[in-house]
């Protein structure tokens, strides 16, 4: 027999207050899983202290012998909209603005859900490293952002910066253990959940269990017959990468291992930068160190083989790299980049590195610079002259650039010079996420107990990352991965 309606509605309120206190009491008493984050770069560093800030323990895993990945080597910086920085210099900028910028970049693969993550959150993240410290007062705008909103600090490279305090501090939180030179080969399964990870270290193998966050990078560095570039981009084996040997695709390759595979997505979408360094020591090295995309937007320019400007050097990082494998391509090379003294000096310390290295050169004069270069003085002083008057506004720029600084070059003063080749630098493709960082199957359901963050996920981008926005990636689904796995979600 039915019971009475009043007694039904009684009834529901006191398993819904039971529920709830079952909630409150799992809270309170229950210890939050130990999560097991896969890379220490700057993704999996962000997660770690995430998942540390959320009351949980952290077994952080990296297969080389330190921590950093490619994030270390990050040297132009990290987007934000809406920053205290920019608002200090009376830069305005918003979030839509950023998903804009982002959107039409990205092109016909942008993903809105995606997209708007890494933009809200930017501002925030900036706020959560400049907690720890982190200067990043400096902005300037880099290539196919209509407004500057590039942040980084007053010292060295921002990729240094940033995660070199951030693996400094984790060593000295108590409930974070990390293990380096560890191999992850599986990740371990129950019930249609990851539950765990086996890795290999010092010889034996070893299980952990916990929720996995997968930070393991891309795969701009995977030159094997049978690895992702070969598979979707063979014709970039031969093009000269910025990446360490440990970018070879091992998120991806243990989560599509799984008894239902996660779901890959614009793995073709492989970012070919404009600008790597040809040391003049070591000119058929296949790895090139990175021509910071600051050093054109502080105001470097980049000339052909006789002298001439031949793009707007601010454009997006796809269509540099067309306009300059077109030049190549046609004879017409090698590719120079030549800064005046007002715009090394904004980057002292980059500049200061790059000459140590040998990869740039102080030159005095125009004369001076002829004579390195082996181009025709009137030819340089021709387009310096061209250069200035597009930045006053005089004349338009022949290559539609709008976006000056540091336009001045006199002849008498000093210049940094340097040859430039274009480099295999970024895979926009990666593991299907969600915008809370769950990995996903090819059905679009999350993979319960699996997270990624950093270049090991795909979609973020589309066809194209903008500058500032590979230490951004890292840090926002770093830390969304980081609640996610604490909370279960």
């Amino acid at each position: 027999m039915p019971l009475p309606r009043r007694s039904r509605v009684v009834s529901f309120l006191f398993i819904a207050i039971l529920a709830y206190i079952g909630v409150l009491v799992k809270r309170k008493f229950m210890s939050p899983p130990r999560v097991i984050v896969v890379g220490g770069g700057l993704a999996g560093l962000s997660a770690a202290h995430t998942v540390l800030q959320n009351g949980a323990s952290v077994l952080l895993l990296d297969k080389m012998k330190s921590l950093g990945g490619n994030s270390v080597k990050a040297s132009s910086g990290i987007n934000g909209a809406g920053t205290p920085a920019q608002a200090a210099k009376s830069i305005v900028d918003s979030v839509d603005d950023f998903i804009k910028d982002t959107t039409a970049s990205a092109g016909s693969l942008a993903r809105p859900n995606l997209i708007s993550a890494l933009a809200s959150n930017s501002a925030s993240s900036l706020e959560w490293l400049g907690q720890l410290g982190i200067d990043l007062s400096q902005v300037t705008r880099l290539g196919g952002h209509t407004i500057p909103r590039t942040h980084r600090g007053n010292g060295g490279p921002p990729g240094w910066a940033i995660t070199s305090a951030l693996f400094k501090k984790l060593d000295t939180e108590e409930k974070a253990t990390v293990v380096k030179s560890a191999t992850v080969t599986k990740l371990l399964e129950a019930d249609g959940k990851v539950v765990g990870v086996e890795y290999a270290v010092d010889g034996s193998v070893q299980r952990a269990e916990g929720p996995v966050i997968l930070a393991t990078g891309g795969y701009a560095a995977d030159f094997s017959s049978s690895g992702f570039l070969s598979q979707y981009r063979p014709e970039l084996l031969s093009v000269p990468t910025t990446n360490g040997g440990h970018a070879t695709g091992d998120g991806l390759k243990l989560s599509v291992a799984l008894s239902t595979p996660a779901a890959l997505v614009d793995m073709d979408q492989i970012q070919v930068h404009p600008t790597g360094f040809v040391d003049p020591s070591d000119t058929s090295s296949q790895t090139k160190f990175l021509a910071a995309e600051a050093l054109r937007g502080v105001g470097g320019i980049l000339l052909n083989g006789t002298g001439e400007r031949f793009v707007n050097e601010v454009e997006r990082r796809d269509f540099v790299t067309a306009r300059m494998q077109e030049v190549i391509a046609a004879g017409h090379g090698p590719v120079r980049l030549v800064l005046n003294k007002d715009a090394a000096d904004e980057l002292a310390a980059h500049i200061g590195f790059y000459v140590s290295k040998g990869l740039m050169q102080r030159v005095e004069g125009i004369k001076e610079l002829a004579s390195v270069t082996g181009l025709d003085e009137s030819t340089l002083s021709k387009t310096f002259e061209a250069h200035l008057r597009y930045a006053n506004k005089e004349e338009a720029d022949p290559f539609g650039k709008v976006y000056f600084s540091n336009p001045k070059f006199d002849s008498n003063g000093q210049f940094l010079v340097a040859t430039m080749t274009p480099v295999v630098h970024y895979t926009m493709g990666g593991l299907s996420v969600d915008e809370l960082a769950r990995v996903l199957h090819a059905d679009g359901t999350p993979i319960s107990g699996l997270y990624a963050g950093g270049e090991v996920i795909g979609g973020v981008h589309g066809q194209n990352r903008l500058g500032g926005s590979s230490l951004l990636e890292a840090v926002v689904f770093g830390r969304l991965a980081g609640h996610a796995a604490v909370e279960g979600k």
